[in-house]
């Protein structure tokens, strides 16, 4: 099998690398892993083969012996927060999503009873209870139960609504027009009806639940041609973009069009920092934006190996009021402790609605970040590839090679999607960002680890 099973799921090309029969296992692999006899959400985006998946994971979990929730086609967040506020008693779930994969794509993400991602330990536990395959199926009389629930959407809403963190009012006065690009994905009714709950007026732009994605499903400026023109023309006064399942947000505004995902988080932390002061937890590849933001308000930024679990375990363990990812992941533990493109937005009119969000993004420096990858080898040794970097003042092995330098750094890691190894650069100019590039390309070449 060719599929990749890590802290990001269980992800490959469906008919060739991800089969119904995996899933099914796999389903019934997390029931063995948290109990039987137990309720576990399933959801998933809108990918036409998701319902075979879902069909599957079902079948999985009610012949192990688990209950099944059938919530449909929500975003990622709006499960795990059903997850963790069900009121009876939940062993977990799983959402059938690739997240901003191609559509021949699918994936399972797999949560836990207390509604975050599997952390690393679980998921080497999953692993080994699939590849035992030694399990004892449910006779007719004692298979799991299968109930729909509809309401799933509105829950999330109405939590974040009455968070504390959004003045519904301010919002509902300003009256935004707020353009909106779902990708005919998972948010395609969640994000518009979040925005007019809080009253904005909805600009619908691929918002329909086909699963076919008009455009590169990755929410990246390059990717949303029809929404930053909207914003440069002036018809809204905000835009929105999400990927396929609804964990990630990018937003723009009104004449001057499209930010880059980086901005998200670092305009999240501001917005929360402004109500709330505490630590701050980012990936390791996240920009330096949030740093100069938590600096501002006096407060520690923690960086985490990539990967949500990672984030959610570094809130965790340092109490911090906010994290998140760069590729516009927001995590607001006090409402949902995961990626959360609603919650950002939530964020992100509450801040326009104070008259803020301009000021804010005008006072934000301006970096260049650089991304590329290559096809790895066996031959990636992170402490020989820091070996060639002797004038950094910082170097981490928690996540691959991570080297640190003045107003700049570089971060060279294997993907948890991909068979790859990425690098990211980023520093306060262009040229110097493209200088690290092609000196980490070079440093990876050397020791054998990536192939041209």
């Amino acid at each position: 099998m060719a599929y990749l099973l890590t802290v990001s799921g269980l992800r490959g090309v469906v008919g060739t690398d991800l089969t119904p029969s995996v899933a099914l296992e796999y389903g019934a692999s997390l029931v063995e892993l948290f109990g039987a006899d137990r309720i576990y959400i399933v959801g998933r985006d809108t990918r036409p083969h998701g319902p075979t998946f879902m069909d599957a994971v079902k079948s999985g979990i009610t012949g192990a012996g688990g209950h099944v929730a059938d919530i449909g086609i929500v975003p990622t967040p709006t499960l795990l927060f059903n997850v963790r506020n069900w009121n009876d008693d939940v062993g977990g779930g799983i959402v059938i999503t690739a997240s901003h994969n191609p559509v021949e794509w699918n994936a399972l993400k797999f949560v836990r009873p207390d509604g975050v991602f599997l952390f690393q330990d679980d998921v080497n536990q999953l692993k080994e209870i699939f590849e035992r395959r030694s399990r004892t199926w449910r006779t007719w009389q004692s298979v799991g139960k299968i109930k729909v629930y509809g309401g799933a959407i509105d829950d999330h809403i109405e939590a974040i609504i009455e968070s504390g963190y959004v003045d519904v009012e301010k919002i509902a006065k300003m009256a935004p027009m707020v353009a909106i690009d779902a990708v005919n994905g998972a948010n395609w009714f969640a994000l518009p009806e979040l925005v007019r709950r809080l009253g904005g007026n909805p600009i619908r732009l691929n918002c329909e639940p086909t699963g076919l994605f008009p455009h590169v499903p990755e929410p990246k400026k390059e990717h949303l041609k029809e929404l930053d023109a909207i914003l440069k023309s002036g018809v809204a006064e905000l835009g929105l973009a999400s990927d396929p399942d609804g964990d990630r947000l990018l937003i723009g505004l009104k004449g001057h069009g499209l930010l880059t995902e980086e901005h998200t988080i670092a305009i999240a932390t501001w917005a929360i920092l402004e109500r709330k002061k505490g630590p701050v937890v980012v990936n390791l590849s996240t920009s330096m934006m949030v740093e100069d933001v938590a600096n501002r308000f006096g407060v520690p930024v923690f960086r985490t190996k990539v990967g949500e679990a990672n984030v959610v375990a570094g809130i965790f363990e340092h109490n911090a009021v906010i994290g998140g990812e760069g590729n516009g992941g927001v995590i607001l533990p006090d409402v949902n402790p995961t990626r959360d493109s609603l919650v950002g937005t939530a964020l992100i009119l509450d801040l326009a609605a104070k008259g803020r969000l301009h000021e804010v993004v005008e006072q934000l420096p301006t970096y260049t970040m650089l991304k590329s990858k290559f096809r790895r080898t066996d031959g990636f040794d992170p402490e020989k590839v820091l070996d060639m970097f002797p004038q950094a003042t910082e170097t981490s092995t928690i996540d691959g090679a991570y080297v640190r330098l003045d107003r700049a750094w570089i971060h060279m890691r294997p993907s948890n999607t991909e068979p790859v190894i990425r690098i990211y650069v980023e520093a306060d100019s262009e040229l110097r960002a493209r200088e690290l590039l092609d000196q980490a390309h070079q440093a990876l070449l050397e020791i054998g680890a990536i192939v041209e």
